[in-house]
């Protein structure tokens, strides 16, 4: 085994050796994997992203109140009486205080004009009181949150980044009537975090509105759903759906996720194809240039084995840098970005999770573009190796 590790490493040092007779070669192929690799993690990044709504990351104690045959919070429409019952419903936790941890929400969706001058749509929020207990990641970042009664909002970091009038001071016109932006917040909540906040009544005035979209509780622990669904489904005086959180995200979002995710690796492919030409033709190379000395190498005795090997190593150590240097490129241009779709807003994350799978990747590329090289100087017959020399 030793002479066996010891002919592999002469010959792989050698073969690094030559790279610089082959630089040409060597460096399209880290220009093509540093390209894949980029282009795959930016859109893998974007998949990351919307993992803030990937049902793992729910809390088991939480669920999501919707009236009956609502596919989504914006078909949805509860009476202050249904809330209600919602709020007092068995398995409902209550703070020290004895009120019960729910809020319920106004949804309008409004116009917007984006920084480059573009219309889009946001969500306008209305919360009842209780938000920010139930929800306990609010933090105001600058400015203060918004008083009861008044028409004043505040923004989402990220939407004050994407568009035009929502920086504190601000005045925006919903429904011909005058709203200030007092503050900038983030939010633990994934929905909350990519909208326009405010209260829930002045919303619902403003907009000629007298019922809710949703209703969110936090449960006493994650086995009192049970008993919290079934007490709703028996109550003639509401007319509503219970699911829990994840259960929620997965209807909204599921589907954007796993679509993602096969564009990401589809488009990833095709690429990976030119990068792994790229490889061949470097190795091929690599190959053809040190023919009379394999050659010679194995008619002193060196085995097939570690000529596989050095070549395939090699193939490695080409793609490597390449892996690295795509996801940093990536990094650096969109980790952190926001996007907004649909007037869902979520942040690009380019993740160790991502580096890791680059790096799988680029290896993937160079064991297959490594491969036919590898075996074809092994096989190749010692005599007509020497005479092609």
């Amino acid at each position: 085994m030793g002479s066996v590790l010891g002919q592999t490493a002469l010959l792989t040092l050698t073969g690094l050796r030559s790279l610089a007779h082959r630089r040409i070669a060597a460096l399209v192929t880290v220009i093509s994997v540093t390209t894949v690799v980029g282009v795959l993690v930016s859109l893998l990044a974007i998949r990351e992203g919307t993992n803030v709504f990937q049902p793992g990351s729910a809390g088991a104690d939480e669920a999501v109140v919707l009236s009956r045959g609502a596919s989504s919070s914006i078909e949805s429409a509860l009476s202050r009486e249904e809330f209600t019952a919602i709020a007092q419903a068995p398995g409902v936790e209550k703070g020290a205080d004895g009120r019960p941890d729910a809020y319920a929400l106004a949804i309008v969706p409004v116009d917007a004009l984006r920084r480059d001058g573009r219309r889009g749509t946001v969500n306008l929020m209305g919360f009842t009181v209780g938000w920010q207990r139930v929800d306990g990641g609010v933090k105001v970042l600058a400015g203060r949150l918004y008083r009861p009664a008044l028409r004043e909002l505040i923004v989402s970091e990220p939407l004050r980044k994407m568009y035009q009038g929502l920086d504190i001071g601000d005045h925006i016109t919903l429904r011909g009537t005058q709203w200030t932006v007092v503050g900038v917040f983030t939010s633990s909540d994934a929905l909350a975090d990519g909208a326009l906040c405010a209260d829930a009544e002045t919303v619902m005035s403003a907009f000629g509105r007298n019922t809710f979209s949703q209703a969110d509780v936090r449960l006493a622990s994650p086995a009192a759903f049970k008993v919290f669904a079934d007490s709703l489904e028996r109550n003639p005086a509401v007319a509503v759906e219970v699911k829990t959180l994840a259960q929620q995200f997965e209807q909204n979002f599921g589907s954007l996720r796993r679509f993602l995710t096969f564009i990401s690796y589809f488009i990833g492919c095709v690429m990976a194809s030119g990068a792994v030409c790229g490889a061949l033709n470097s190795l091929y190379a690599s190959v053809d240039s040190r023919q009379r000395e394999i050659a010679t190498l194995r008619a002193v005795g060196f085995n097939a084995l570690p000529i596989i090997a050095s070549v395939l190593i090699e193939s490695t150590l080409l793609v490597l840098p390449g892996a690295i240097l795509g996801t940093l490129v990536a990094w650096g241009l969109f980790n952190g970005n926001a996007i907004d779709t649909d007037s869902v807003v979520f942040k690009l994350r380019v993740t160790p999770h991502l580096l890791a799978v680059s790096v799988w990747w680029a290896l993937a590329i160079g064991l297959i573009g490594g491969s036919l090289p590898a075996l074809r100087a092994a096989r190749r017959p010692v005599a007509s190796a020497l005479r092609a020399s």
